[in-house]
C-alpha cells in the first residue's frame, strides 16, 4: 500500500482550483452512497441550516465538517463535537434491500466515498500517484473511476491534508502477474 497527501497547494497548484475546506472536498458530488445517510449527516449542520432537504445538506456539509475517516469497515465525519458514522454492514442492508446479493460484504467504502469527491481531488491525486510512486494512471474518466474505486483502501481528511491510502494489489493483474498500473 502507498499513500499520497492532498493539501490546500496541492489542489490549487496541480488542479487549478481553491478549496477552502479540504474534508469538504471528498462530498463534491451526489454519489448515491450518501442518499441513504442525509437524515444522520444533516445532524452535523447548525440549527438554522437543518431541514432544507438533501441537496442543501450535501452543500452545507462542505463547508461544516471538520474531519473525515473511511476505512473498509466505516466511514467517520465530524464537525466539532459531533460525529457521524456510517458503517458497510449498513450500507449492505440498504442496498441488499434493494438489490438482493450476497456481495456485499465486498463493498469498498473508501473508495465509494472518494467516487464522490470534487473532480479538483481526484484529478490531483491521480498526478501525485503519477508524480511519487510512478504509478500509470490513465486519463480516461470511466477507467480512473474504476481505478479510485477498487483501489482507494483509506481516507484520512482534516483541515490541513486529505491523506489517501491506495492498495494497487486491489486492481486486476496483467497475465504475467504485475499490476496494471506499473
Amino acid at each position: 500500500m502507498i499513500s499520497i497527501m492532498v493539501r490546500e497547494k496541492d489542489l490549487h497548484e496541480l488542479a487549478r482550483t481553491e478549496v477552502r475546506n479540504l474534508p469538504g472536498a471528498l462530498f463534491a458530488g451526489t454519489s448515491p452512497l450518501l442518499r441513504p445517510f442525509m437524515k444522520k449527516l444533516e445532524a452535523l449542520l447548525p440549527p438554522e441550516n437543518k431541514g432544507r432537504g438533501d441537496s442543501y445538506v450535501l452543500c452545507a456539509l462542505r463547508t461544516h465538517i471538520d474531519q473525515v475517516h473511511a476505512d473498509e469497515s466505516r466511514i467517520v465525519v465530524k464537525s466539532g463535537e459531533l460525529e457521524v458514522m456510517i458503517r458497510r454492514e449498513e450500507l449492505g442492508e440498504l442496498i441488499g434491500e434493494k438489490y438482493p446479493t450476497t456481495s456485499h460484504h465486498r463493498l469498498n467504502l473508501p473508495g465509494l466515498l472518494f467516487l464522490q469527491s470534487s473532480p479538483s481531488l481526484q484529478a490531483a491525486s491521480a498526478i501525485l500517484l503519477r508524480r511519487e510512486h510512478k504509478l500509470r494512471i490513465p486519463d480516461g474518466p470511466r477507467t480512473m473511476r474504476y481505478i479510485f474505486h477498487m483501489g482507494v483502501a483509506a481516507i484520512d481528511a482534516d483541515k490541513e491534508k486529505i491523506v489517501v491510502v491506495f492498495d494497487a494489489d486491489r486492481l486486476p493483474k496483467r497475465e504475467d502477474g504485475t499490476s496494471v498500473l506499473a
